[in-house]
């Protein structure tokens, strides 16, 4: 019997399992061209009506048409009408405890393995398959005890410690997740799993040369293996080498379309090299794999973002809030580009949303700003009470935001600008001087507040999320 990983079983293996089995025999899926067959063939031969095929042969076939179509349950279920003759062979009870497995059935593949060491307790198939089951269901005694047995007797089995490994990788311990592969890789070199496992440990151990050589190994096993291509794009991209690293992704991505990451990755060594259209055509075909995940429309949102394209921006903005409403990022610039298109209802949800995760005073100013826009001073003055509550009343944000609560009083400006020309933090004081403009532009000084908004956009690399709103306050001002 063709020894395998059950846990990742697939139609092809079930295909060597009805060979193994002599249900199928190589012959029966014969595709030679009859033209290279003997010509001199009398032709009442060629003519012969087919034999009627066995019972065995037509479940054979009913099964292989389920497994062609990935229809894991339907496989299953063919299983009821087995012939009699083939309800006890071993190799079709660890088929169906595989298909059991595929399907998360795992008490029933469990039975089906156990069937099967009932007969041979030595059968190395059915304990993996336990050993995979034991795991799956987080029994750790059951999983340690059959992983014993199997390693005693096959102390480089490759099931076994592919999976040690990976129990090792998720606990980032990749030493010896590394050597567990190592042992996979003894007792069976061409594994492309344990391959690939002991690759990206390599590359995790920033041993790039042995990830890289270990990858190719997978390709020369398997030319078609997307995953080995796509690793070594990541290594290709993280050397800053995006030509390279977008070419050898497109590989993977022509031999499997269908992989979120891969699209993603795409995208992200094609943004590298300025091709952003190209990039977000990328991450939109993400979005379409996978609608239900935040990543590919926050990538969206950010390159629309900067590219200055902000209805786009902000539709996925919203999706990826609504995907992922626990994303913190999202509300903060949700939120700006709603003030910046001027719906300050908008605004004051996102920054409110903003607030409850990261108790900013900042957010409260916006928010108190945007309800200024609405001409509703009420709800200002209550957002910007409630804040001043929780402030150190020595602080210049205390004053800022009292500055904002009060009614205007020049010698309370006077005192505000001069504190703020004396903060040595530089982030501070420019936060500072936007809320002063801001200020400015809510009270209809539009020149004061284009001296200050200059103030802010004249600093370098600014850290605060108010600099693009006055940014958007100078070009207002100089379209206005």
């Amino acid at each position: 019997m063709k020894k395998i990983r059950l846990r990742f079983f697939a139609p092809a293996i079930a295909a060597a399992f009805l060979v193994a089995a002599g249900i199928v025999s190589c012959t029966t899926t014969d595709k030679t061209d009859p033209a290279a067959k003997n010509q001199d063939e009398p032709k009442k031969q060629k003519e012969s009506p087919k034999a009627e095929e066995s019972e065995d042969i037509r479940f054979a076939r009913m099964l292989q048409e389920f497994l062609d179509k990935g229809d894991v349950k339907g496989a299953i279920a063919c299983f009821d009408r087995i012939p009699e003759k083939l309800a006890d062979d071993t190799e079709m009870r660890l088929l169906l405890g595989a298909l059991y497995f595929s399907d998360t059935q795992y008490d029933n593949a469990e039975k089906e393995a156990k069937f099967v060491l009932e007969k041979d307790s030595a059968n190395m198939d059915a304990l993996e398959l336990v050993s995979m089951c034991a795991h799956a269901k987080g029994d750790k005694s059951a999983y340690k005890a059959v992983t014993e047995q199997i390693l005693k007797a096959d102390p480089h089995n490759p099931a076994v410690n592919i999976q040690k490994a990976e129990d090792f990788a998720l606990s980032k311990r990749y030493k010896q997740a590394q050597g567990a592969y190592r042992d996979a890789l003894r007792g069976d070199p061409k594994n492309t799993d344990a391959l690939f496992g002991y690759a990206q440990m390599s590359y995790y151990l920033n041993d790039i040369k042995t990830a890289q050589r270990n990858l190719n190994k997978i390709l020369e096993i398997d030319p078609q293996n997307s995953q080995a291509y796509a690793y070594l794009a990541k290594i290709e991209y993280e050397d800053e080498n995006y030509y390279r690293a977008s070419a050898l992704i497109k590989q993977a991505i022509d031999i499997n379309p269908m992989v979120y990451d891969y699209w993603m990755d795409y995208g992200t060594y094609l943004r590298y090299q300025g091709k952003y259209k190209e990039a977000a055509e990328c991450w939109q075909k993400a979005s379409e794999l996978d609608p239900t995940y935040f990543l590919a429309y926050a990538y969206l949102a950010g390159n629309y973002d900067e590219q200055e394209q902000f209805d786009l921006a902000l539709k996925n903005y919203h999706k990826v809030i609504e995907t992922n409403p626990k994303y913190f990022y999202a509300y903060e610039s949700t939120a700006i580009l709603e003030y910046h298109a001027g719906n300050y209802k908008g605004a004051i949800q996102y920054f409110t949303k903003a607030y409850s995760y990261r108790q900013d005073y900042s957010y409260s100013l916006m928010i108190a700003a945007s309800y200024m826009k609405l001409k509703d001073s009420v709800n200002a003055k209550k957002i910007l009470a409630n804040q001043l509550k929780n402030m150190d009343r020595n602080s210049l944000e205390y004053d800022m935001v009292r500055f904002y609560h009060d009614a205007y009083t020049r010698n309370a400006e006077t005192t505000l600008k001069q504190k703020i020309e004396k903060e040595q933090n530089s982030n501070k004081r420019g936060k500072m001087l936007f809320y002063l403009g801001l200020y400015y532009e809510l009270m209809g000084a539009d020149d004061m507040a284009k001296e200050f908004y200059a103030k802010v956009t004249n600093m370098n690399a600014p850290m605060f999320f108010e600099y693009r709103i006055a940014e958007w306050g100078m070009k207002n001002e100089s379209n206005s």
